[in-house]
């Protein structure tokens, strides 16, 4: 489900509590000088100030402590029914949920979902100082660097792979050598694990690879990398011909990993083949100049500006399939990921409006519906939320309105606080934790998207036991 928000321009607090109160004065005024100038009596000094003074400050009293009350009560309203929503059914239109098989990511701070879990617990990782890059005054930046990246003998294997398909003369950049290094590993460890899925005998289905690339990046370079990942899952036993790539690989802006999860399920709705499909996520903002991009833009994080980014990198990807397909492979350990619930900001203001954390908690019931559960029954909770205070306090909003029963510290966990900023990949990391938390923990797991300007979506995760 899709919502456009939408708000219009308000009048700031303290403006239109003035023009109340001068509205309130001016008819108190207004109405006692009208009735004195008919009165035969003059009025006493008591019958002034109780007019002219008492009775305006007590009228402005009266509607300041009840616009108080009645807010208040309209906040409590819709964060009782989040806390205590009574479960109902999917919707009959839904799109199916689909099986997340497996998962595989490369971050700063864990090369595992496990290893990533665990060292978030506490929500006390921060980005380090990087001493190789600077701001506009000379001093370390903020940075999330991931020690994986740098593979000089893959660079060379893949130079050689460009040679011989016809790109000699492409050329990828420090940050997209990182950004490749690491999606080359999560592709070659799903990869793997897709071969568990192969049939012992007759025609292997389909593998759908699903590059999710930095949208900065041309149009050659997008291809070059989405073929070398389509020749790496081949080369892990997944027939050639099987390994299909998306329509238009050279797209100037690659789909959303939400977009991209929705499409597989109208996928699986209509089709009556198995369906299989790799979706990896990688993007490195580790250089100097685009430390100096964001600088000249406003958008680095300094300690003169907390709300700016943090250049980071990382990969993530996720194995999907149908339900019925993951089925029918024995042993196969799988979480079900459910219909996507989303909301959409315009660009002209997205800027400008606050935190929305009854926005989010109203996302996460419309969510929780799909597994006919209610909010209480949520044992975890991923985002992709980094250290930005408003993205922060509208998940944190939430959690304390729709679900205070989680434990912020242990059960609330946000991925933008380790990874910094590197495009799609922490929101798919969000999915990677999601589904590794439904498994260990047993229960459902709520995956929130906020820490992009212009986008909210939820999705719920949870365990076969549950559906």
């Amino acid at each position: 489900m899709t919502t456009a928000i939408s708000s219009p321009r308000a009048l700031p607090g303290p403006l239109k509590g003035g023009l109340l109160a001068a509205t309130v004065l001016a008819a108190c005024w207004g109405g006692a000088i009208w009735y004195w100038r008919g009165a035969a009596a003059t009025p006493g000094t008591a019958e002034l100030a109780l007019v002219l003074l008492a009775m305006p400050l007590a009228l402005v009293g009266a509607m300041w402590f009840g616009g108080k009350l009645l807010a208040k009560r309209a906040a409590v309203v819709p964060a009782a029914a989040a806390t205590n929503p009574a479960p109902a059914t999917a919707p009959t239109a839904a799109l199916p949920s689909l099986a997340i098989v497996s998962s595989a990511l490369r971050s700063p701070h864990g090369a595992s979902a496990e290893e990533l879990a665990d060292a978030i617990a506490g929500n006390k990782l921060r980005p380090d100082l990087d001493a190789e890059l600077v701001d506009d005054d000379g001093f370390p930046v903020a940075a999330a660097r991931c020690a994986e990246a740098e593979d000089e003998a893959l660079q060379e294997e893949v130079g050689a792979w460009l040679v011989q398909n016809g790109m000699p003369d492409l050329h990828f950049s420090q940050p997209q050598w990182r950004a490749l290094t690491l999606g080359s590993a999560v592709v070659a460890e799903l990869a793997s694990r897709a071969g568990d899925l192969l049939p012992a005998e007759g025609k292997p289905p389909t593998l759908r690879l699903l590059p999710v690339l930095p949208p900065d990046w041309p149009a050659e370079q997008r291809r070059a990398a989405s073929l070398w990942f389509q020749h790496l899952a081949a080369s892990f036993g997944w027939p050639a011909a099987q390994v299909l790539l998306p329509d238009a690989p050279t797209a100037t802006v690659a789909e959303s990993p939400a977009a991209l999860c929705t499409g597989l399920a109208q996928q699986a709705a209509r089709s009556g083949t198995p369906l299989v499909a790799l979706v990896v996520a990688c993007a490195s903002c580790i250089a100097q100049d685009i430390v100096d991009e964001w600088a000249s833009k406003g958008m680095l994080f300094t300690s003169g500006r907390p709300q700016g980014l943090v250049p980071g990198k990382g990969a993530a990807g996720l194995l999907i399939t149908d339900v019925h397909f993951a089925e029918s492979i024995d042993g196969t350990l799988f979480a079900l990921l459910d219909p996507a619930e989303e909301a959409r900001r315009t660009p002209a203001t997205a800027s400008r409006q606050p935190a929305e954390p009854i926005l989010l908690g109203e996302m996460a019931i419309q969510a929780s519906r799909y597994g006919a559960i209610g909010l209480p029954d949520i044992v975890m909770l991923a985002a992709d939320t980094g250290q930005r205070q408003n993205p922060t306090l509208e998940l944190m909003g939430m959690v304390s309105r729709a679900m205070p029963h989680l434990d912020e510290s242990e059960d609330v966990l946000c991925v933008g606080h380790a990874s910094g900023a590197c495009a799609d990949v922490p929101f798919v990391t969000a999915l990677a934790l999601a589904q590794h938390g439904a498994l260990v923990r047993g229960g459902p797991v709520l995956c929130i998207g906020n820490e992009e300007a212009l986008q909210r979506c939820a999705y719920l995760v949870r365990p076969v036991s549950v559906a």
